[in-house]
């Protein structure tokens, strides 16, 4: 590439980063999991507790994507049962990471799965 052309400022920054640095490995995949579940979530900083049905749409060891049908700012605790194969539910809590509008009114939630221990309420 032509250094004339170049870019500067942060975008090259990260590309060179993107570039230059090997991605580690995924200990971890992504599997598809669509279930529906009640979700009870906790705004950190207000205390405001909200429940809604929601949807699982994938899960993980760490993690799990669902969709939701309101907007929940990241950092919100989330609380969940789902169900399992064994007919067992297995709660589930975690904070959001991520959110992502899918539709008009519809969220995807990306949540990092912690330890019930963990729950600040």
């Amino acid at each position: 590439m032509d250094p004339r052309f170049v870019p500067a400022g942060p975008a090259l920054a990260a590309r060179r980063t993107s570039s230059t640095e090997p991605r580690s490995p995924r200990n971890e995949r992504r599997r598809p999991y669509r279930v529906p579940c009640r979700v009870r979530l906790i705004n950190p900083t207000t205390g405001e507790v909200r429940t809604v049905v929601g949807e699982t749409v994938n899960l993980s060891v760490g993690g799990l994507a669902m969709h939701v049908s309101i907007d929940a700012p990241v950092g919100t605790w989330v609380e969940t049962l789902l169900p399992h194969p064994s007919g067992n539910p297995r709660f589930v809590c975690g904070r959001v990471v991520r959110v992502r509008r899918t539709m008009s009114t519809s969220f995807e939630l990306g949540v990092e799965i912690t330890g019930a221990d963990d729950c600040p309420f």
